[in-house]
Order: structure tokens, then sequence, then C-alpha cells
């Protein structure tokens, strides 16, 4: 079995106190992002405080941004668009989507981030294999789109990235 984005310290990491701790430091990075600093120095420093790792204060750089870029991004969101209509066509990073999935079906961290969006520590780059959970993950994101009345998405791979021709032969065996 496989665990993608998977990190044996993640469990202390990211719960109980730790992660009540987390949640304090992202309000202090809102703020110093509000006020105009960067990113890369603002979790530095915070996570300095905090005596956080590495891979704390990545999670912290991924789930907070600045209001003025949430606001940006949510007026910009598809269902949430200014007749609540459906659009016709979804089109989608694929494997953004799909990595996702499966590091959520793996056990691994999942953020709720502040701008809305679901984000992840996988962190891979330029290289991808399929795992237990890649079908799984298509069909789950295919089933969810049936939901939504979706009839048509567009989910572009990357060619340079290895294994995306594997990963887009999944949709004929989906349920769509």
């Amino acid at each position: 079995m496989s665990r993608r984005g998977y990190v044996p310290e993640d469990e202390m990491q990211f719960s109980g106190r730790t992660l009540e701790l987390l949640q304090k430091a992202a309000d202090e990075v809102q703020f110093l992002l509000d006020k105009g600093y960067d990113i890369k120095p603002v979790t530095t420093f915070v996570g300095n405080h905090y005596m956080f790792s590495e891979r704390q204060r990545l999670a912290l750089a991924r789930s907070v941004s600045a209001k003025e870029y949430v606001q940006t991004r949510s007026s910009k969101e598809l269902l949430q668009n200014r007749k609540g209509l459906i659009p016709k066509i979804v089109h989608r990073d694929g494997f953004n989507t799909i990595i996702t999935l499966e590091v959520a079906l793996s056990g691994s961290p999942v953020f709720y981030c502040r701008d809305g969006v679901l984000r992840d520590l996988a962190g891979l780059r330029g290289t991808y294999r399929i795992i237990d959970k890649s079908r799984e993950a298509v069909e789950l994101l295919l089933r969810q789109l049936k939901s939504l009345n979706i009839s048509n998405a567009v989910f572009y791979l990357d060619a340079p990235v290895s294994n995306s021709g594997r990963l887009s032969e999944f949709h004929a065996c989906a349920i769509y």
C-alpha cells in the first residue's frame, strides 16, 4: 500500500496542541501578509518563534494568503458566479487535483486553506507514479463532477510529467 505525501512525523506535527499552535501562527502570518510583507520571510519569522519544522512552515506558507489575494481568487470561483449557474465546461489541472485526492485517500495531511482551496504537502515536482489510490481518486472526481451536473470537463496533464499517459487512461474505466 502506497501513501502519497506521507511523512511519519505528520501525525505529531499536525494534531492536538501543535495544530492549535499552527492555527495561531496562521493568524499571525495572515496579519503580516495583510500589512504587505512577503510570505517567505514571514513564515520563517513566525516559524522560528514557534520552533516549527520545515514541513510545518511549508504548511503555513501554502495555507495562508493576504486577504486581498483571497478576495480576488474568490471572485473568480465558477460555482459562486453572479447568477449561481453551473458552468457548461470545467477546466482542471489534472495532476494537482488527482494528487491532492490521492494524498487525502492515503491519510496524509490535506489543508483547507484560507483562500478556499485544498492543498497538500506531497511536493511532487515533475515526477508522478500511479499508486493504489490513483484509480479511486479519478473515480471519486468523476462521480463528484456528475453529482454537480457538470457535463463537460477538460483535464490538463502535463506531457513532460512522467506517467501522464497512464493516468489519462483511467477515464475509460471510470464511472461518468
